[in-house]
């Protein structure tokens, strides 16, 4: 009887701590691997781990230049790591690089409640200049610091330059 007693304390211990990392996870902050190359230089296009955050994004309004996780426009059940390139009444170029040659629209200015996504490498990234500006509600979390290989804080801000 001894036993069943101890065994039921450490069940229930142990189901304690998993809800408690979880909750953690989904409302605090994880750890997540990174594959693909949209993010090149930034973040490597695999073997990268960085620290994702949802209450960075509860905590500090968006900025241009932050480092976001969201829902995927063309695929729900994807999630997509991209830049903050514009916020809403922004009007950005839709494909500075000129690669793409999309259709009549060079300008967009972001609607209210969206914001402009891109990745670091434009040459080899599927982003706003292919799905259009993306909702906020469909905005995940934040990535804060890269945890591997070269444990370092994003700077994921751009600063306004000076044209004095």
């Amino acid at each position: 009887m001894q036993r069943l007693r101890k065994a039921g304390r450490y069940l229930v211990g142990t189901v304690q701590v998993l809800c408690g990392v979880h909750l953690f996870n989904e409302h605090v902050a994880e750890i997540r691997p990174c594959a693909g190359a949209s993010m090149y230089p930034t973040l490597a296009d695999s073997g990268t781990l960085v620290l994702h955050s949802r209450l960075a994004l509860r905590l500090s309004p968006l900025a241009r230049g932050n480092l976001v996780t969201a829902v995927s426009p063309l695929d729900p059940a994807h999630q997509v790591l991209k830049r903050v390139m514009g916020l809403p009444g922004d009007v950005v170029c839709v494909d500075p690089t000129g690669e793409r040659r999309l259709a009549d629209v060079e300008w967009c200015t972001v609607p209210p409640g969206h914001v402009w996504l891109a990745g670091d490498n434009q040459s080899n990234s599927t982003d706003s200049r292919d799905y259009g500006p993306v909702p906020m509600g469909l905005i995940r979390g934040k990535i804060v610091a890269r945890v591997w290989p070269s444990p370092d804080w994003l700077n994921t801000t751009f600063h306004k330059v000076d044209r004095a």
